[in-house]
């Protein structure tokens, strides 16, 4: 058994929606861990407000067909957290599959940084953090972090500050408090 840790993003605006999962440590058959990228190949929405998605595990790694199936459902539940449900399956032969039932999906802070000049950089995150606070540190492991004071400004479904570069090396962290 190996656990598996992954990030899923969900593009819930495009047509059709879409799912893409990086899997840091995949294994396949008794392998050694590697990194694997799933693309969904369909998505929809469903009558409930659910999305199913569904398409090959494996087709970045082998463009033709390889068997190799998924096909998941996402939801959120009675509470607000978000459920994963659905199967990964393979049928070249003989047919095996992992059921996931009733997974949570945990949304993480993610940061976007880019510069926006010569001297600043602007640093964003989803609006769903807006209880987080940005903080900084000069070297890493931290000895301390201090609070980033600029007003983060809403664009869209997007938070954004701009602060000064006025040190070489700084990196950023979103804090729940």
């Amino acid at each position: 058994m190996v656990p598996l840790f992954g990030i899923l993003r969900f593009d819930l605006s495009s047509a059709p929606p879409s799912l893409t999962a990086v899997i840091t440590n995949a294994v396949l058959e008794g392998g050694s861990p590697f990194g694997l990228s799933i693309r969904s190949s369909s998505g929809s929405e469903l009558a409930n407000g659910s999305y199913r998605f569904a398409g090959d595990y494996l087709r970045d790694l082998y463009p033709s067909v390889t068997g190799y199936a998924f096909d998941y459902t996402v939801s959120a539940s009675t509470n607000g957290e978000v459920q994963w449900n659905g199967m990964d399956y393979w049928s070249g032969g003989h047919l095996w599959y992992v059921m996931i039932s009733n997974i949570t999906l945990v949304p993480v802070p993610w940061l976007d940084i880019a510069r926006v000049g010569a001297a600043s950089v602007r640093i964003a995150w989803a609006t769903n953090f807006a209880d987080h606070v940005l903080e900084y540190t000069t070297s890493l492991p931290a000895p301390a972090w201090g609070t980033v004071t600029n007003h983060p400004i809403n664009v869209g479904e997007r938070l954004s500050v701009t602060v000064d570069m006025d040190i070489s090396t700084r990196f950023y962290r979103l804090r729940k408090p």
